[in-house]
């Protein structure tokens, strides 16, 4: 794993005539990359490139930027890709020499000779940067499921990408300003979606994508097209039996492929479905025992370690778990500073913590992410298929009887209500308000004029567009959204920042590439029946893992954000908020955020997701304005 950052202008970079800003730059990203640095800088000085890396493959070789034979196309890269082995003699059998025995080489050769379509044949999770001399160009992409992270800034005569954007901020001279829109689609959401991000002229890349950048005539031209997509439409997979073989045997290669290290590989076990199926793989594939870690809190409830530890006993891990404290405002300001963005899953906190006691022993793990959005394991997904038959006249006047008659006393927001809601939505609709973390109620309340009027359509509406007129059906699109969404933005997001915040690769094989393109062809059958989800993956999963690990109650890595709201981190975030950065800034309508407080008092209201929302946009605000 390593941080790049780099760029190109029609103009001389002002800051490549002080190396130590450069420098200061590129060392914003050292947590990525503690174990070496490297920039090319060109002679014009119109372009360059930075790199931190984090040793994996070919430790004492893989200095980056990785230049060609003739020293006219750099590469750097962040990530991992798996099939540099089977790669590497491709690339000879043309005529290329390679200088290393890294796993990014092979890519830079193969754009070589193909730089349109030299991504099909990458498997991994990468954000790649080339820098084409011969051509004038600079091309990013992107992995096909967004696994790892790329930003960019673009003025129009300068573009600056990143894997973080405190490397982009280095560079400019001043912040560029809060996006509205964006603002107002992270308390949507919990997480801004690409392509925007907190700021005005930063972006993210979608994943999938490439982004060539060609400098002529006096101005930069910016292309950025999609080179992956599931497709939710091909023949459906409905044979049980030959199923469970084929993934079984997919999900062996994958987890295989991402052993792949010249450094010791760990996993991270939770004791859920996911994480236990892929320590099982891993232990079976390998022929190293394999570390675990697991972490427990110390809050009712919220513990999963006796489950991580029956699997370890199963598959005689080298385990290691910690009781751990999780103290929210102590590391709320940690987890400002690493997103660079506001951003609200707390399960963020717990994958921090499990991420630094891994670290401490190994620089590489397996993580089980991926399998609810692949498999379809989330609850709103039993609920898309039970809905499949259109509500009675009965249900839709009892559900707005109850809407009706709790309004005076819940929020929109309430859970209690929007089970109720569902009965009157669409699929789409249900589906959309579901995942809502403030509803379009809630935002004009909390924001000031500017901000809770600030709207543009989001990716989520014009993906759902696209799967209607495909015909899938409800489960697909909203599988497909999610996996083009929900995913990346905040499931991938938390993982890539809290990991590397500790130096620590997390790699994720049930998001290899072959998995999720199998998976989208299976029948819903296939992925939830009779009540139970994620089924066929369960099927296979019983072959290496005990039964009461497999059929229990879905436990998530859960936060207790409701206790905390309801105890002392209520008053400590009132007294945060309350003449706070997002207050002097114009940003939160203070009336609407003193009714929120006082109703959190009350014991039928919840509103601790909110808050927290809240919170982490506050810290946000004190330490990146």
């Amino acid at each position: 794993m390593c941080g790049i950052v780099g760029g190109m202008s029609v103009d001389p970079l002002p800051f490549l005539d002080d190396p130590s800003r450069l420098n200061r730059a590129i060392d914003t990203l050292a947590h990525r990359g503690p174990d070496d640095r490297g920039v090319h800088v060109l002679a014009d000085r119109r372009a360059f490139l930075g790199h931190r890396r984090l040793s994996i493959i070919d430790l004492g070789g893989g200095h980056q930027p990785i230049s060609n034979e003739t020293g006219d196309i750099r590469l750097c890269y962040n990530g991992e890709i798996y099939n540099y082995r089977e790669l590497q003699p491709l690339v000879t059998q043309r005529g290329h020499r390679l200088a290393t025995s890294t796993d990014g080489e092979p890519a830079l050769h193969l754009y070589e000779d193909d730089p349109a379509g030299f991504q099909s044949h990458l498997a991994g999770m990468f954000a790649l940067a080339v820098l084409d001399e011969q051509r004038n160009e600079l091309s990013l992409t992107r992995d096909r499921l967004g696994i790892k992270p790329l930003v960019y800034y673009f003025d129009g005569r300068t573009i600056l990408f990143a894997s973080e954007i405190k490397a982009i901020l280095a560079l400019l001279p001043k912040v560029p300003a809060i996006n509205a829109s964006a603002l107002r689609q992270y308390l949507r959401w919990k997480y801004v979606p690409w392509p925007l991000t907190i700021y005005e002229n930063i972006f993210k890349l979608p994943p999938a994508h490439t982004l060539t950048v060609r400098q002529g005539g006096g101005h930069l031209t910016l292309e950025t097209r999609p080179y992956w997509q599931l497709n939710y439409g091909a023949p459906s997979i409905t044979n049980e039996a030959a199923a469970i073989d084929e993934l079984d045997a997919l999900l062996r290669d994958a987890v295989k492929s991402h052993l792949a290290s010249d450094v010791e590989v760990g996993a991270l076990l939770s004791g859920g479905v996911d994480s236990s199926l892929v320590v099982a793989l891993a232990s079976t594939v390998s022929n190293q025992r394999i570390k675990t870690f697991s972490v427990g809190f110390d809050e009712a409830g919220f513990d999963q370690l006796p489950f991580a530890r029956t699997l370890a006993t199963r598959y005689n891990t080298e385990h290691v778990e910690e009781i751990v404290r999780l103290d929210p405002m102590e590391t709320v300001a940690r987890l400002a500073r690493q997103f660079d963005e506001p951003f609200a899953d707390s399960s963020a906190l717990a994958c921090l913590r499990v991420c630094e006691v891994a670290s401490k022993r190994v620089k590489v793990v397996l993580t089980g992410d991926g399998g609810d959005e692949t498999f379809a394991g989330y609850n709103r997904y039993q609920e898309i298929v039970d809905a499949h038959a259109a509500p009675s006249a009965i249900e839709r006047f009892t559900a707005r009887a109850v809407i009706a008659s709790s309004s005076a006393l819940f929020s929109p927001e309430a859970k209690y209500l929007r089970r109720f809601r569902a009965k009157l939505l669409t699929h789409a609709e249900q589906h959309r308000v579901h995942q809502y973390l403030c509803s379009d109620w809630l935002c004009d309340r909390i924001l000031m004029p500017r901000y809770a009027q600030s709207s543009r359509p989001d990716e989520f509406d014009g993906l759902r567009r696209m799967a209607d007129e495909k015909s899938w059906r409800p489960l697909q699109a909203a599988q497909y959204v999610d996996v083009s969404t929900y995913l990346p933005e905040d499931i991938l997001m938390k993982v890539d920042r809290t990991s590397m915040a500790c130096s620590l690769e997390c790699r994720v094989p049930l998001l290899d590439h072959r998995v999720t393109e199998f998976s989208a062809r299976l029948s819903d059958e296939l992925k939830i029946r009779g009540g139970v989800r994620k089924y066929l993956l369960k099927k296979v999963a019983e072959r290496y893992v005990p039964h009461e690990l497999l059929y229990r109650p879905k436990m998530g890595f859960r936060i207790p954000i409701r206790r905390w709201f309801k105890r002392d981190l209520l008053e400590q975030t009132s007294r945060l908020l309350v003449d706070g950065a997002l207050m002097q800034q114009g940003i939160l309508n203070p009336v609407g955020v003193q009714w929120m407080l006082s109703a959190q008092r009350r014991p039928w209201i919840d509103f601790g997701s909110q808050l927290w929302a809240l919170l982490m946009m506050e810290q946000w605000a004190r330490v990146n304005r």
